[in-house]
This record gives structure tokens, C-alpha cells and sequence, in this order.
């Protein structure tokens, strides 16, 4: 197995891996900050900011989240699928969905973007679009390009999951759902969110690039509500991240970032 590891970037590798899931879970953690990764034959590169920059010392606040990121080869051969994306959350996020109405797969698989609005839009949690490259055996790699809807899932365990749902044309029109599920972790963790990569295309697609917002704010009995908030005590976040890909390449890290205090 090929492995590069303990890449100590900043957070924003985990945008880069939610373009590889098809997933942005890994929104989340990323703060202000750019960067290009070089991970064997893969080249990632991707853009992050949330809002406010800061944050109060010791209590959460409500924050919004834009995110964009990509994957390409070195060589230009086609991008291998990921398979699985594990991340580790810093404890000093939260991620709630107190009130907010939650959907199911069975409500948006192989529908239209709008049909899926239709059925779920009061559980949207993000929005934005992605990209996916196709290559069949002897014919040439085509790309497409479809929306990304982020969804508030059924409660498991005590914890929501993440629906996230992405239309794209491989090579007729469909319709991927990712489920991200959460879990409690410990330590310096406050969450462990799981995907398993569906196959794309029989397995000859690639989720390649992806940018989204997530900024979702509601009110229940009276009380506002916001699905991210953090606070920034010491002005440092941790994070972990572990992404395996078809073909054995395995990218994982610690992910160090800082914040603003305040208060």
C-alpha cells in the first residue's frame, strides 16, 4: 500500500477530501487559507473561509462556512476514486440540528435537483456544485458538472447525519447521496464523521472538485439556531483527517489551524 502521511497542512486538506467524497463534511474545519498538496501522483489544491474569523474564548457562536477544492493527476490520467473519508473533529466545534427538520435517502435518491428541494428543502444545509471525470475502457475521460445539496439526516445514535446529495451527467443524469455519519470521539475530539464513497459510473467516475456554502440558521420555540458554531479558547484548532483511494494510496494528517479569541 502507498501511503503519504502526516501531511501537517493547514485544514483546508479537508475541503480538498470533501471534493474526493462528494461530501463536505470536512467544511467545517477549515479556516481562512489556500493551499496545493502534492500527494503521490494526485495534486489537490483548495480554498477556505468561515465567518466571523473571530470567536468568542468560552462559549460557541454561529458560523458560516465557503469552501472550494479539486483533484487532478501529475500526469493527467484519470483520478482515482476515493473509498472511504475519515475525520476527527476539534473539540471546540459543534454541529446541531436541534428543531431542524431532517430528510432520508429514500426521499431524494434518483431524483431531480428540484424534486429533491421539493422533498427536503426545509433540512438544507448546504449548497454549492460539483464536478465529476469519467473514463470507460478505450474511449476518451469526459467531465460533468451538477449541483451539491446538503441535507440534515436522521438522527443515529444521538448524532445527525449528513446527507449530501450530487447531480451529475456519468454519463447519463444521476443522482449520488453520500451519508456522512457522526459519532462522539474524545481527547481533543469532539466528533468522528465516516463516508463511505458510492461508485460512481461502475466505478470508471471520479468525484474531482467541489465548492459549497454552508450557512444554516433557523429558529425553534424562539431560540436561534445555527448547524455550525465554535468557540477559540487558546486560538488553535486540531484536526484529523484519513482519505483511502482506489488503487491503495492512503492520505492522512494531523491538521493544525489557529483562530481569533475574543472576549
Amino acid at each position: 500500500m502507498k501511503r503519504v502521511s502526516r501531511l501537517r497542512t493547514s485544514a483546508i486538506a479537508l475541503a480538498v477530501t470533501a471534493a474526493l467524497s462528494g461530501v463536505s463534511a470536512a467544511v467545517i474545519l477549515a479556516a481562512n487559507h489556500s493551499i496545493t498538496v502534492h500527494a503521490g501522483n494526485l495534486v489537490l489544491q483548495g480554498e477556505a473561509t468561515f465567518s466571523p474569523s473571530a470567536l468568542p474564548k468560552n462559549k460557541t457562536a454561529p458560523i458560516s462556512f465557503h469552501g472550494s477544492a479539486s483533484v487532478a493527476t501529475a500526469d493527467g490520467s484519470h483520478v482515482p476514486p476515493a473509498q472511504t473519508v475519515h475525520i476527527q473533529v476539534d473539540k471546540h466545534f459543534r454541529i446541531e440540528s436541534t428543531g431542524l427538520p431532517s430528510c432520508t435517502v429514500g426521499k431524494i435518491e434518483a431524483s431531480s435537483p428540484a424534486d429533491a428541494m421539493k422533498a427536503c428543502g426545509d433540512a438544507l444545509i448546504a449548497k454549492g456544485s460539483a464536478g465529476a471525470q469519467v473514463e470507460f475502457p478505450e474511449s476518451a475521460p469526459f467531465s460533468a458538472k451538477g449541483p451539491i445539496l446538503g441535507f440534515n439526516g436522521p438522527s443515529v445514535g444521538g448524532y445527525p447525519e449528513m446527507l449530501y446529495y450530487v447531480y451529475v451527467d456519468v454519463p447519463a443524469p444521476t443522482a449520488l447521496v453520500v451519508i456522512a455519519k457522526l459519532s462522539k470521539d474524545s481527547g481533543n475530539y469532539a466528533y468522528r464523521i465516516s463516508v463511505a464513497v458510492p461508485v460512481i459510473a461502475g466505478g470508471s467516475g471520479s468525484l474531482t472538485n467541489a465548492e459549497f456554502t454552508i450557512d444554516r440558521k433557523w429558529t425553534y420555540k424562539g431560540q436561534q439556531h445555527s448547524y455550525l458554531s465554535a468557540e477559540c479558547p487558546d486560538g488553535h484548532f486540531f484536526n484529523q483527517v484519513e482519505a483511502a483511494f482506489s488503487g491503495g494510496t492512503t492520505l492522512s494528517g494531523i491538521l493544525p489551524d489557529s483562530c481569533q479569541s475574543k472576549g
